[in-house]
Formats: structure tokens, sequence, C-alpha cells
């Protein structure tokens, strides 16, 4: 029998730690080549997702900057009554100055007027605008003013706002009160009657043309 030599059994060690060496390097070779290829998409993930965040905080800054720009140009401020009276929302110049009474005889009064507002309750007081939640029915507030249709200077004709046309109402023009010429409107509200009215005819325009037609609320 052949009998294996010394040289033999170093050749075959030797073969068998070169093929060792070799599956290291190529582990080594795809480790690094896998680690590379994970570390850029990685990198090109966070790029991307820093990409996004740019971009939606840019666009968020835009549109305040709009909102902001809209709202510095809007020469109107608002005004939204309590949700049981039906939410009655109006509009008014932001130069005007508001006063609302929600604990007085009626479930709502206010008043509204450049600069500052006359005192409340006070005779000779005019005031740019007014809103009330009356607490009298719309028939028993109506006859108020059709009783005074007759020996006052007063006309009274229907009237729907733009933004609430379901309910019709009533605009009363002239002597709304004993010293004070205006416009009125007036509309049912549930259980109650929505009036919304200017003391003075220096206001008459903008009460028509520009208040009335951005009035709502819910009936």
């Amino acid at each position: 029998m052949r009998k294996l030599t010394t040289g033999g059994s170093i050749n075959i060690l030797l073969m068998a730690f070169i093929g060792v060496c070799i599956v290291l390097v190529v582990s080594l070779v795809f480790d690094f080549s896998y680690y590379s290829k994970a570390n850029k998409y990685k990198n090109d993930a966070n790029t991307l997702i820093a990409q996004a965040v740019a971009i939606a905080e840019a666009k968020q800054a835009t549109q305040l900057d709009n909102q902001f720009k809209l709202e510095s140009e809007n020469p109107f401020i608002s005004y939204t009554g309590p949700s049981q009276y039906g939410s009655v929302y109006v509009s008014y110049p932001k130069d005007w100055s508001a006063y609302v009474d929600t604990n007085g005889s009626n479930p709502l009064d206010a008043y509204f007027n450049p600069g500052v507002v006359p005192s409340v309750g006070v005779s000779g007081s005019v005031f740019a605008l007014r809103l009330q939640i009356n607490s009298n029915t719309y028939s028993q507030q109506l006859q108020q003013y059709t009783a005074q249709q007759q020996s006052s200077n007063l006309s009274i004709t229907p009237y729907q706002l733009r933004k609430v046309p379901q309910v019709t109402g009533v605009l009363i023009q002239g002597q709304i009160e004993p010293n004070k010429t205006g416009d009125l409107v007036m509309f049912p509200d549930r259980t109650n009657t929505l009036e919304l009215w200017t003391e003075s005819t220096n206001y008459n325009s903008i009460f028509l043309n520009q208040i009335l037609p951005n009035v709502t609320f819910q009936p």
C-alpha cells in the first residue's frame, strides 16, 4: 500500500488553508458590499426624508404667509353668537369695537361702533351696528313696527339674506326709533327674533352692501 508522504500532507493542508482564506475573503467582500449598499440606501432614505420635510415646511410656511396676507388685507373681523340661538355670524370693520351682553333681558345684545362703543343704555347713544336676539316671537316683534308704519316715516318690505335664502324676513327703513333713522332687518330665529340694524344713515351703505351680504345663522 502507498503511504502518504509528509509533503503530500502539507500540500493538502495548504490547499485547505487557501480555500478557507478564499471563502473568508469572498465573505468579507460580500459583507462589505452589502454594508455599503445598506448604508447608501439609509443615506439616500435620510436624504429623501429630509427633502420631503423641507418641502412640507416650505409649503406650510407659504400657506401661513398667504393666510396672514389675506387676513391683513381683509378689512373685516367677525363675531359668532351662541349656538343655542342659531350661531349668528356677522362680520364688521376691524377698526370697529364691539360690546356683547348675554345677561340682559334678551338672550343676546351686541353693539358695534367705530373706535369706542358709546355707553349702553344711555339716552342719545347711537351705534353703527346692532345685533339682537329678541325674546319675543317674530310675529310679536314685527307687529310693533307694522303698528308704527302708518304714523311714522317707515317702510317695510320682504327681505332675504344672501347666505340664508330659505328664511324670509323684512327690511324696515326709516324712523326705526323715535330719534333714530336707519335700516333694520328682522328674521324668525327658532322661538326668538333675530334683528340687525344701524341707527344712523351714515352707515346705511356699509350695512346694506357689506355687512348683511355676509350674515349667516341657523334658523
